[in-house]
């Protein structure tokens, strides 16, 4: 109860070796608590005493949560359960959750600057898996021909690694659309990473997932949208843009000396409003859901499922910046939203907001997009 938190005590706590940062939600199963860690070990705590039961180094950082197996209620498992999980180089792993043993690893992209930030998602004999990109930190070299990256949602055999199907954001690959100030070739369309857990809607049979911005010019309509596609084949259902025409990349908040953007900053300049947090699915009473989502915009979208994706209501909550709105998850309580907004001053082209934003922990009614209170931090 809330009055019992000012009892509450320390049992114990565990620093990362040669950590700068920690990105990986910790879970619970069988005892123990597994999270991965900034120096690419997964470690398998004991949920009691803190002492780890194994460790495993994959030599890359787990900025994903790791996934457990689940097995039926009140039943053994018959084989030892397995541990899903993606690394910063945007490899895939099946591991044994009783010893920490790699049972295979997986590269769906072949692209030098994949990775993986958002959760994969273990349902029906599928691994669902978001693959996202750091091609925005290398277009800051001027000769690097920005950008040929396409974020997607690829489906793997739990069992082998092995691809079943892919959903590209962008659907075409990138061709020359002409030249930088100083003659680098330009690449595109581009980008629209998926660095959000995909969400299930076993329903429908369908997969939702959220995109970020395009890379390069030319902006299209897949980039700051949420995409649904079947959970068995991976075929686009319908689309929607949050953010239309957001072309953006690292280089947008680098200025030479004469007050000039890096060339490879895409010219539609940002906003750099992707859907970086999952969309939700919630149940609004009477048979009805509806699809949350929340970009960096700081602007809650409600979409509703059974038409098609169709925008409902929108509600801002915030005023938008290069690191959220929302950045990296929502909660829900039946009808309720908990939308967090960062609100960050720097915009995407490295200025900054002259207006007050809305930093802090929003409620929000997934029925009608009505604000039911804000507790908001103050601004530094």
């Amino acid at each position: 109860k809330p009055a019992d938190l000012s009892r509450l005590k320390l049992k114990w706590a565990y620093a990362f070796p040669s950590a700068i940062r920690a990105r990986s939600l910790p879970v619970v199963a069988m005892g123990a608590v597994f999270v991965g860690s900034n120096n690419g070990t997964v470690h398998a705590f004991d949920l009691d005493s803190g002492c780890a039961r194994w460790t495993s180094n994959v030599g890359a950082e787990v900025r994903t949560a790791v996934v457990v197996e689940s097995w039926p209620a009140g039943q053994k498992p018959a084989s030892a359960p397995r541990l899903f999980f993606g690394d910063l180089m945007g490899r895939v792993y099946a591991m044994n959750a009783l010893t920490g043993d790699v049972l295979w690893k997986a590269r769906p992209s072949d692209h030098a600057n994949a990775t993986i930030t958002g959760t994969p998602v273990l349902h029906d004999g599928l691994l669902y898996v978001p693959v996202s990109s750091l091609e925005v930190v290398t277009a800051a070299d001027e000769k690097y021909e920005c950008c040929t990256f396409r974020g997607f949602v690829a489906a793997l055999d739990p069992a082998t690694g092995e691809e079943k199907w892919r959903h590209y954001t962008v659907d075409r690959e990138a061709v020359p659309q002409g030249k930088t100030r100083v003659g680098t070739t330009i690449m595109g369309p581009s980008g629209a990473p998926v660095w959000n857990s995909p969400t299930i809607d076993a329903k429908r049979g369908l997969l939702y997932h959220g995109s970020g911005e395009n890379y390069s010019s030319p902006a299209d309509g897949n980039s700051d949208a949420v995409f649904a596609v079947n959970l068995k084949t991976g075929a686009r259902q319908w689309r929607f843009q949050t953010t239309a025409g957001d072309a953006w990349n690292g280089t947008c908040t680098i200025y030479d000396a004469q007050g000039r953007q890096h060339p490879n900053c895409p010219a539609e300049n940002g906003p750099d409003y992707d859907l970086s947090a999952s969309v939700l699915l919630i149940d609004i009473g009477k048979g009805r859901q509806r699809i949350i989502a929340t970009p960096k915009s700081g602007v809650v979208h409600a979409l509703d499922p059974d038409k098609g994706g169709a925008l409902v209501w929108k509600t801002p909550v915030g005023r938008g910046s290069i690191q959220g709105g929302t950045h990296f998850g929502m909660a829900a309580d039946g009808a309720r939203i908990y939308v967090p907004i960062v609100d960050m001053k720097m915009k995407g082209d490295g200025k900054f907001h002259d207006t007050r934003g809305n930093p802090g922990l929003h409620a929000v009614d997934a029925r009608n997009g009505r604000i039911l209170w804000s507790a908001i931090i103050d601004e530094k």
